[in-house]
This record gives C-alpha cells, structure tokens and sequence, in this order.
C-alpha cells in the first residue's frame, strides 16, 4: 500500500510539472505574469483613441439573387462595420438611432453596466455614446440587445469586433472574415431558417472565392451570430490551429471540424499545400441553405488583388474587400422616417376610455402589427387605486410615463407590475423597448 501512494504521489506531481511546462512554453504566459482566475490585463505602452459612429438604419438589400428583404442595420449592412483596434486602446463607439423602433449596442467581452448596451434602450430619434478599454485580444461580437434580441439579432443587428494583441502579436497570415448567421424572409423568428448565410448574402463566396497562395498562413475570424443552431465550421483538404471562443489567451488546437456555439467566435489558421479550388463550409442543413464558398489556393498572390495591410503586423487584411463586395452585391437602399421624435402627442388613436385597474400587455406586442398592444389602451382610475399590468407577451416589456413619473423597469415574458397613482391627471405612457406601444391612464 505503501508503495502505490508513493507511485501516486510521483506520478501527481509529474503531472504538476509537465502542465506546469506545457503552460509556461505557451507564448503568451512567457510574456505575462498571470492571475490564473483572471483574463492577463494587456501592457499597452502606446494606446490610441478610437472614434466610430454607428447609425441604427432600417434598410431594404438583396439578401440572395433575386431576393430583396427589409431589415434592420448598423449603418446599412449586414453585417455591420468590422470595429478593429488593439488590446489597450480607448474605444469610444456613438450611437445613433434613426429607426423607430428602440435598439442599443451590446459589446460582448469586459466593460461597466453603463456601457454594455441593455440598459438604457436607445429610443428613436435619440444619440448614446459607449465608451470602455479594450482589455482582452481575440474576436468578439456586438449586437443590439433590445428586445425580443433574437428578433433583433436576425433582422441584421450585427457586426464584428476585432482586438489585436500588442503584447503577443499575431503570426503574419491573409486575414479573413466569416460571420455565420440565419435569416428567414417570411418570418423573423422560424425556428430552421430559408437562408444561412455568410456575411450576409447566400452563397457569395462560390461566385467569388477567397484567394489565397499556397503554403500561406491563413487566419479566418469566425462568428456565429445564429440564434439556434451552433456552426461546425469545416475546411476541406487540411487541418486548422484553432483558437477557442476567439480569445487568443487559449491555447490552440488543432481540428478538422470546429464547433461554434451560438453567440461565440472561433479564430482559425490554416495553409494548403497544393493549388486548388476547396470548399468551406458549416456541416448541416446550414450547408444546404447558403452556407458554403470555396477557397482558390494560388500558385503565387499575383492575381489576388484589394488586399491592404492589417491591424496586426505583418499581416494581410482582406476584410475590407469582403465588406465592399459585401456592399455591392447588398445595394442597400435606406429608409429615412424623417422625424423621429418621441412625444406623448403621438398617441393619435380613437380610444374608448375604459375603468379598471388592470391593462394586459398584448400577446405578440412586440410585433408592431398587433393591435392595441395595451388592453385596454385608455383606463381611468380614482385617486390612490394601484393599476397592475400583466405581461401576456413572451418578451420582455415596460411601462413608462413619458413625463417620467413612473418606469417599470423590465417587466419579464407573463410578469407583472403595480403603480398606485396618487395624482389627478392625465398619464401617457409607452414601452421603451418597443415605442409604438403606448397608452393612458387618468386619474380622477
């Protein structure tokens, strides 16, 4: 017995001291030292600040050959502007909302409550300025979290978020850019969609390849923006170093084919030995439905062309290009609603005033086709009589009074909230995720 805990012991401490040499060889812990329980905060000795303007922008583009749809954009495309800076970098985004309907930004990856996009909501017509420190280096998502978000995210409320390493940079590689996402013309919210498409428009990358030259480095920054089915992404004819989650602290492997889970990134290098046409792809009935393009391998990069340097150094960007072609085969014609000033003035229905102390908040209100989301839209009530709404909906809403009196806060899917008014008047209110839902109470 003796013997075996002493064979135990020894063999749990080579296995200390091998992990502890597999962790310390990893370039990035040779450069910091680490909390283990925290992400490595980056030694950036020269931070820039960075300026974007992103403008919430209903919009009507070509989602496939032949197949023109509205949707919803940060600046008129889907996806939206790549935001790339460096880890360290002081980012400050403007947001402008000329939609409406009330969006927001939500930034994944480290920042305070007032900047991560679900509180406030961004009502039409109205500006917000988000502001935070880059701290981590990989790719991540943003999106708008107004709600219901998988509405929000399908309609096209997306973009990519690259932060580039200054204390580990990247090895050199042609860069790529690959959002996954789903889109049903017909219906927002259909569980298996028509189309899945990459960066935007089905089937691109078949009519225009990704080129790169044999035996190169390749880097594909990868996001899965879907709001159901995760993407096995795949590349033909190799195997690729991945870095998990798009965080360039993980250690990488190497895979065949890489599962992205939902509202995650992967960033993946791959070479290939031989020229050549080869499909990528995500396995599945995505693969059927727009999610496929091809790869031309070169013998040589003469013929590649809109290439530019990258952010990280020695590299080749060719996400600029992705996003002009993008554009182009897009043609996003936007909506201009004109004045989009919220008032209580707008409540322009012929309502019947009805006494009662309680209002349900309409199945599917959130759809702006429902009508009279309030039920009933007027009520009219005596001094010190406490109104309770009832979510019926299965998002989340709220109650709040244009003159500030009374907010709710976020009323969850079959919730439910109480205000006892105290003062005579008139109240008009709305919801702030969804504006076009509003009502009346008056107190007598």
């Amino acid at each position: 017995m003796k013997q075996i805990l002493i064979i135990s012991v020894s063999i749990i401490a080579a296995g200390i001291i091998i992990g502890a040499s597999l962790l310390n060889s990893h370039p990035y812990f040779q450069t910091q030292t680490l909390n283990p329980d925290i992400y490595p905060p980056a030694k950036n000795d020269n931070p820039h600040k960075v300026t974007y303007t992103l403008i919430a922008q209903d919009a009507e583009i070509d989602v496939a050959k032949g197949v023109k749809t509205r949707v919803w954009t940060y600046n008129g495309t889907v996806p939206a502007p790549t935001l790339r800076f460096n880890e360290g970098d002081e980012v400050t985004v403007k947001f402008i909302n000329h939609t409406p309907m009330a969006h927001s930004i939500h930034f994944h990856g480290t920042h305070d409550a007032a900047n991560d996009g679900v509180v406030p909501q961004i009502q039409p017509g109205e500006e917000y300025t988000y502001h935070f420190i880059a701290k981590e280096a990989g790719l991540f998502i943003y999106h708008c979290h107004a709600f219901p978000t998988s509405q929000h995210i399908r309609m096209g409320m997306f973009g990519a978020m690259i932060i580039d390493p200054v204390s580990r940079p990247m090895t050199p590689a042609r860069e790529y850019l690959l959002v996954l996402s789903e889109f049903d013309p017909q219906n927002t919210l259909q569980e298996f969609t028509q189309y899945y498409p990459i960066n935007g428009y089905v089937d691109q990358y078949l009519d225009n390849p990704l080129k790169v030259k044999k035996d190169e480095n390749v880097r594909f920054y990868v996001m899965n923006i879907g709001t159901v089915l995760p993407a096995s992404f795949h590349l033909h004819s190799t195997i690729f170093k991945v870095y998990q989650s798009g965080i360039l602290w993980n250690p990488p492997t190497y895979e065949q084919t890489h599962q992205v889970a939902i509202g995650d990134t992967a960033i993946v290098e791959a070479k290939w030995q031989t020229a050549g046409k080869f499909a990528f792809h995500t396995h599945g009935i995505a693969e059927e439905r727009g999610n496929i393009g091809l790869i031309n391998v070169l013998e040589n990069d003469g013929s590649i062309t809109s290439e530019e340097s990258s952010n990280s150094p020695g590299s080749i960007s060719m996400i600029p290009w992705q996003e002009k072609t993008l554009k182009s085969l897009e043609s996003p014609q936007i909506v201009d609603y004109g004045n989009l000033t919220l008032t209580e003035h707008n409540i322009d229905h012929n309502y019947t005033v009805i006494q009662s102390d309680h209002v349900s908040i309409k199945k599917e209100s959130w759809n702006q086709n429902t009508h009279d989301p309030f039920d009933p839209e007027a009520i009219e009530v005596s001094s010190g009589t406490s109104v309770t709404w009832i979510n019926n909906d299965t998002a989340v809403h709220t109650v709040s009074d244009f003159k500030n009196t009374f907010d709710s806060g976020m009323i969850k899917a079959h919730g439910a909230w109480s205000y006892t008014f105290k003062d005579k008047g008139d109240f008009n209110y709305f919801c702030t995720l969804h504006p076009w839902m509003k009502g009346s109470v008056t107190v007598k």
